[in-house]
């Protein structure tokens, strides 16, 4: 959302009709995730969560791309203390996303990697478009699957989960939605209209019936989301160290345009 604050504004939020539009705003690169987008995108849920007049809320990315996962570019840069904070500053967000009361639905119009894909998981319903794609590809820049592979896991079972983060495998929306990745696949020219009559129907419900079910949904996925993330600080700081993400990171960014 927009901030005075911010060099760039790089998340929009609209509200329209009770539905908060909550838009990643970095087509340039894909909608990766840097600091600046985490806490204004953090920010952005608060905001809508706390309006009255909002009774669901829908998370879509700008462009081509629904968000590619983080920002490699900032994770080449970033020493030991930086990528601490990092991991502390995704926790928290996924702590937030977790705590909102409101239902949250992603409209996932292009390609969910990573912290991307993590984003569509935390939500309760995920509409993909014919042209989406998803992957949980950690590997590829050197880094470690820790909170994905506990996101991933009661949503596709162990054996997917385990494929899609070895492999590093980017499905397709109809093998996504084979998955049980997401809940929907609507071709890309009748998206909104999906989403219109998706929100419209869920916007209607009653708002304590709703935050009282996301309360439980919640409490039932605390003891993983603990494990996960004591496992994430730990295993980050570890697989920082020891060159392997910077490593992974500075590779991936040294690309060819081309192959990006």
């Amino acid at each position: 959302m927009t901030d005075a604050n911010a060099v760039t504004p790089c998340v929009t939020l609209s509200i329209d009709n009770a539905t908060a539009l909550i838009t990643l705003d970095r087509p340039q690169v894909m909608n990766a995730f840097n600091r600046e987008q985490r806490r204004q995108f953090r920010e952005a849920l608060l905001t809508a969560d706390a309006s009255e007049s909002v009774r669901v809320i829908v998370i879509t990315g700008k462009g081509k791309a629904f968000c590619a996962g983080q920002d490699q570019h900032e994770s080449a840069a970033m020493d030991a203390a930086g990528s601490a904070a990092r991991i502390d500053g995704y926790l928290d967000l996924y702590e937030v996303f977790r705590a909102v009361k409101k239902p949250i639905i992603s409209r996932i119009n292009g390609v969910a990697a990573g912290a991307g894909l993590q984003i569509a998981l935390l939500s309760d319903l995920r509409i993909a478009s014919t042209n989406a794609r998803l992957g949980m590809t950690e590997f590829k820049v050197g880094s470690a699957a820790i909170v994905g592979s506990a996101l991933l896991w009661p949503i596709i079972g162990e054996a997917a989960m385990k494929r899609m983060v070895l492999l590093a495998e980017i499905a397709s929306a109809e093998q996504a939605l084979d998955l049980g990745l997401v809940h929907e696949v609507v071709d890309d020219a009748q998206l909104d209209a999906r989403m219109t009559e998706i929100c419209s129907l869920v916007a209607g419900w009653p708002t304590t019936s709703v935050a009282i079910t996301k309360a439980w949904w919640r409490e039932m996925g605390d003891d993983l989301f603990a494990k996960a993330c004591a496992a994430a600080r730990s295993g980050h700081a570890t697989n920082f160290a020891t060159g392997a993400y910077s490593a992974g990171a500075k590779k991936f960014t040294s690309r060819p345009r081309s192959a990006n």
